[in-house]
């Protein structure tokens, strides 16, 4: 709006002198407003009176009110004439007051909420406003960028052309532009002792917003490929639409170790079992059917070891082996085998050279040097059996048989032993007893563990007789 303030001034009765051109001294009308601007120019936004003088005093007047304004006004005219007979002067002045604050009426933002009625980002905000008299000079124009809060506010005013300022006007608003933090994910079983999963898993993801709530969180569902250091990447979003991700870690095996392949053989009174342990294979377990006892089955290993020699099993019996073997994260792999011991076959054991060993075929009858083959002894005079030793040897096993049943294994480090009148195996007390006996040997190299023999040293047989009566 346009501010006017007019004084017009009109001269009238003009006096000619004769020979010259002159003019008599005009009348003098002046003004002064209070307060400040004295020239009365401008909005007021208080009381404002104005005050005329007018000379000379002789002077015939007309208006020439001193007045005082006291409501507002958005321009009235005041006029003061002057005739003094000779000229007159008019002085018009328009007063424009306004001590009126102008009024908000709202603010606007520049464009609608981002998500749910939140905003995510800054946003512009206009605020309009009216006034009756002088008109609106200008209006808050400002940008909210936070603080995060679900009842955010900013104000906004408006000033006049007179310079009146409006009371700050509230606008409220919904505003989150922070992520929301993810604070953990939850199997929806746990994981193996070894902190390992070994199949699909779902994960159920947690997470907090501290303004406008979390609106989805997605479950995972992680199945490989395997590793230890597996790890999955979870988001979630919050109700204003703002979104964050992050990775978890987990170990994952779902693959099952490599099939142990199973190897039995049979040997007199035992069997001797082998197998393929993997590199990923943590613990190895055995079971056999028939089991010990009158157990259907009996698991008879357990361990980290590829070899056992089960001793604890009957010629002509079957057997029937399953070896399990299971990796760190329980995944599990088998492999079965069927045996039956019998008498005819050696001591069950492992890598014997040149296929001989364990099972094999009988060699020839070598290396035994006493008793010498069919030798007669007494009853009470258990015999020293003795070998020729074998280069590399460590220790040598030593078996003999009565009526074809196995009555004594032994392991010495020497390549002689002393029998005895008494000892136990397999849990039973045997004793020297008239009859006939058969023995042989293997050779045995590096750790007895290792089970690893050479060529079977044998057989030899010798007899038991009656002591004589009255005999010592």
């Amino acid at each position: 709006m346009v501010v006017r303030c007019a004084a017009v001034v009109a001269v009238t009765g003009l006096v000619m002198l004769l020979g010259a051109a002159s003019a008599k001294a005009v009348p003098i009308v002046s003004f002064k407003c209070t307060p400040d601007p004295a020239n009365c120019k401008g909005w007021y936004r208080t009381n404002v009176s104005i005050d005329w003088t007018v000379a000379p005093a002789g002077a015939v007047v007309g208006g020439c009110r001193d007045k005082t304004y006291t409501t507002d006004t958005g321009g009235t005219n005041e006029l003061c004439v002057a005739n003094d007979g000779e000229a007159e002067v008019s002085v018009r002045l328009t007063i424009q007051v306004d001590k009126t604050a102008p009024t908000v009426t709202g603010g606007f933002p520049s464009r609608g909420a981002d998500v749910n009625g939140w905003y995510n980002q800054p946003v512009g905000i206009s605020f309009s406003g009216t006034d009756k008299t002088s008109g609106i000079a200008a209006c808050t124009s400002t940008t909210y960028g936070g603080p995060d809060s679900g009842t955010a506010s900013l104000a906004g005013i408006c000033t006049d052309q007179a310079g009146n300022s409006s009371a700050p006007f509230p606008y409220g608003l919904k505003y989150d532009a922070t992520a929301p933090i993810l604070t953990g994910a939850t199997p929806e079983r746990p994981a193996n002792a070894g902190g390992w999963f070994n199949g699909p898993v779902r994960f159920d993801i947690q997470a907090t917003d501290d303004t406008s709530g979390i609106a989805d969180c997605p479950s995972v569902v992680y199945g490989g490929p395997d590793s230890a250091t597996a790890s999955f990447s979870a988001g979630c979003s919050d109700l204003a639409g703002n979104s964050s991700s992050r990775v978890f870690g987990l170990k994952y095996d779902a693959t099952a170790p490599a099939v142990p392949e199973l190897t039995a053989t049979p040997g007199d009174g035992s069997v001797a079992l082998s197998w393929r342990r993997g590199a990923d294979v943590e613990s190895v377990e055995v079971a056999r059917t028939p089991g010990l006892g009158s157990d259907q089955a009996t698991v008879v290993f357990r361990g980290p070891g590829s070899t056992f020699i089960d001793s604890r099993v009957n010629n002509g019996v079957r057997y029937t082996y399953e070896v399990r073997v299971r990796d760190p994260a329980d995944n599990a792999n088998s492999d079965t085998a069927t045996v039956v011991p019998s008498a005819s076959a050696g001591p069950a054991g492992f890598d014997a050279p040149q296929g001989q060993g364990p099972g094999a075929t009988e060699g020839p009858r070598r290396g035994l040097i006493s008793p010498g083959p069919g030798a007669i002894l007494r009853a009470g005079r258990p015999p020293l059996l003795r070998w020729l030793p074998v280069r590399g040897a460590r220790y040598y096993n030593v078996q003999m048989f009565r009526k074809g049943r196995k009555i004594l294994s032994v392991w010495p480090t020497r390549p002689r032993y002393q029998l005895k009148r008494r000892w136990t195996y397999q849990g039973k007390l045997r004793r020297l007893i008239p009859g006939k006996y058969r023995w042989l040997v293997w050779p045995g190299f590096g750790p007895r563990s290792k089970a690893d023999y050479g060529r079977k040293m044998g057989p030899s047989k010798f007899y038991v007789r009656r002591a004589a009566a009255g005999a010592r």
